[in-house]
């Protein structure tokens, strides 16, 4: 089949170039926060240094900047960007919209402590955090650990350790969140509903993992149960099978979709492994090992099948799932892997290993040999990423591409190669880092680069030479006391760690849907100064909330 570019692919080849002020400088960097109090940030005292840490720009991008602020003490507690400016929404030791807002009996309770590491934001800037809380006067041994969603006012508990009531698991009485901080990992699906991942205690006190949906009208609804056959919480590939588990409160081989739909990589106790939607219905496979038929590979042989699938599904839009598998087109017959996206009408290959047709990586005599799932992101039609390939000539290059389905995939970068697959003539890309494709096709790479070493972030638009969006040299906006001022950046790292990009799995990094970029930077006069940078074509429902919204 032949996918024409969708309507919102031309407007949105525009994306991330800025006209600057500073001469050949393609993208305006603007700090939205500083650990030097000269800095100007809103609702933060000004001339007083802060440190902080936990940041990250929300998968939907959007500027939803999220940190946590530990000095100065009494600016303590997680902050959140909306509409431009940074709001405290969590703080130790108060009442109100700042505290845990809980009920009846309970309002005189304050959050003791927080778990520092994460807080995520959904599409529309709520967001869910794990904390501490209970009555001052009575200290931490009668506080209990919760799960709080901001809504963007206030914090509304949704899940609570030691209770089989509303905030519970869901599964009945005598079942618990197990006492723990990391009871359960949560991720915001939008329209207040959060995943989550935990550990729960049975009537008999044994342990489970479980998952559960978070409905602000229902209240908590188990999708998921470890070796429960229950059909409505169990794989479903045959009769009495089950979920062996072992989740443990990660979120690692779970994805949430731009569309709120949630997915993830499991196994079940007859030793098969596959993808799975949950939260929509009982589990429903969409991918499982030895099917030959609607689970398994659209290779045009019918005795085909999966023998394994590698890290978390990527979903994109219209329902595709991106993902890595190997398997053999007969029991005992030749092996396969590579890239592969689920539809509403099967699973379809990519890119294949060895093969010199279609699904090969058309740049010489190339052939794939292994396609790295750890490098995979996904967005609108479109799948990005890297692959060690075999040569005529014995070499094994490692190379980022970009397919979509009903396309051949197309070779972006790869490393010691000349132009057109270089960054530019008399130049070669020597290490690829993190990446992201956003939903017109265009890739955004932190990489290294020789002659010199160079570390830069590049944009890799279709149909186009690559070219810089932030390298040592360029300047970036400062918010002072005496206004904006432009200064030197002399390094710089992706935010929220390093690494590839999260929003296709519905987390936060250093990357947005949108495209939308964080970046810890040191900043000539400033120190460590958090730099942002946004597109500057604003599109359709992919930059639905805006860039400060």
């Amino acid at each position: 089949m032949s996918i024409k570019p969708s309507a919102v692919a031309a407007a949105v080849a525009c994306a991330l170039v800025h006209a600057s002020p500073a001469a050949a400088q393609a993208v305006a960097w603007r700090a939205v926060a500083g650990q030097s109090g000269s800095v100007a940030v809103a609702n933060l005292p000004p001339g007083v240094d802060r440190s902080y840490s936990d940041v990250s720009i929300g998968s939907a991008g959007a500027g939803m900047v999220g940190m946590r602020v530990s000095s100065p003490s009494a600016s303590s507690g997680y902050w959140a960007r909306r509409n431009g400016v940074l709001s405290r929404y969590v703080q130790a030791g108060v009442t109100g919209p700042l505290g845990p807002g809980r009920g009846a009996g309970e309002t005189q309770h304050v959050f003791l402590s927080y778990q520092g590491g994460w807080s995520e934001a959904g599409p529309d800037g709520q967001r869910v955090f794990a904390a501490r809380a209970g009555d001052p006067a009575l200290g931490d041994a009668q506080a209990s650990w919760g799960l709080w969603r901001w809504d963007g006012t206030k914090n509304v508990e949704i899940a609570r350790v030691l209770t089989d009531g509303a905030l519970g698991p869901g599964l009945g009485a005598g079942w618990r969140f197990q006492n723990s901080p990391e009871f359960a990992g949560a991720r915001m699906v939008g329209g207040g509903r959060a995943l989550l991942v935990g550990t729960v205690t049975t009537p008999s006190t044994a342990t489970r993992d479980v998952v559960v949906l978070h409905d602000p009208g229902t209240g908590n609804v188990p999708c998921a149960l470890e070796d429960s056959t229950d059909p409505t919480l169990a794989p479903g590939l045959v009769a009495g099978d089950s979920f062996p588990a072992d989740w443990n409160g990660s979120l690692s081989v779970f994805a949430v979709s731009a569309e709120g739909a949630i997915y993830a990589r499991l196994q079940t106790s007859n030793s098969r492994g596959g993808i799975w939607q949950l939260c929509d219905g009982a589990p429903r496979a969409l991918v499982a090992d030895d099917d030959t038929g609607a689970l398994g590979p659209e290779l045009g042989v019918e005795t085909a099948y999966f023998s394994s699938v590698y890290g978390p599904p990527k979903p994109a839009d219209a329902g595709r799932v991106f993902f890595v598998a190997t398997g053999r087109v007969a029991v005992g017959g030749a092996s396969f892997g590579g890239l592969f996206h689920h539809d509403a009408n099967g699973n379809w290959p990519l890119a294949l290993n060895g093969d010199t047709g279609a699904y090969s990586p058309h740049w010489l005599d190339a052939t794939f040999t292994s396609v790295d799932e750890s490098t995979l992101t996904a967005a609108g039609e479109w799948a990005a990423f890297e692959a060690t390939l075999h040569t005529g000539d014995g070499a094994s290059p490692v190379g980022l591409f970009r397919v979509r389905p009903g396309e051949a995939p197309e070779p972006v970068a790869i490393i010691g190669a000349d132009v057109p697959y270089a960054p530019e003539p008399n130049r070669i890309w020597s290490s690829l880092r993190a990446s992201a494709v956003l939903a017109n096709g265009d890739i955004v790479l932190e990489a290294y680069t020789n002659p010199d070493n160079e570390y830069a972030l590049w944009l890799l638009k279709r149909g186009e030479a690559p070219r810089r969006v932030l390298r040592a040299g360029d300047v970036a906006w400062v918010p002072t006391a005496a206004g904006n001022v432009q200064a030197a950046i002399t390094s710089f790292t992706p935010a929220g760690g390093a690494g590839v990009a999260q929003y296709d799995r519905g987390g936060d990094s250093w990357i947005g849907a949108d495209g939308t970029i964080l970046v810890s930077a040191s900043v000539n006069g400033y120190g460590s100064v958090l730099l942002m940078a946004t597109p500057s074509n604003p599109i359709d429902l992919i930059f639905r909330n805006g860039y400060d919204g």
